[in-house]
């Protein structure tokens, strides 16, 4: 928690940011195990691009208004990545069918 804090700015509600790390961790575990499994469903690659979608908005949202450190930009750069490269696999494996 500490090299988070010191990196990311203070925050208040400590079990909120435990809250968010948990339910990110077990989204990120199950788009880790369906790409593992190569079974990649319409559910599965919803759960990905809106999660990624959706951390990169308010990323972008609350760093535009001074709300969190720009440091959270970074972060939302890796989402698009993300979304990029479900985007790509969903297409690969459609049109493999």
């Amino acid at each position: 928690m500490e090299s988070f804090v010191a990196i990311s700015g203070p925050k208040f509600d400590l079990w909120l940011v435990r809250t968010v790390g948990l339910l990110l961790s077990i989204i990120g575990l199950v788009l880790l195990s369906a790409a593992y499994n190569r079974r990649i469903s319409l559910e599965i690659f919803l759960l990905a691009v809106g999660s990624a979608l959706s951390m990169a908005a308010i990323d972008i949202y609350y760093a535009g208004i001074d709300r969190i450190w720009n440091v959270y930009l970074l972060d939302a750069l890796a989402e698009g990545s993300l979304v990029a490269l479900w985007l790509a696999g969903w297409f690969k494996q459609e049109q493999e069918r």
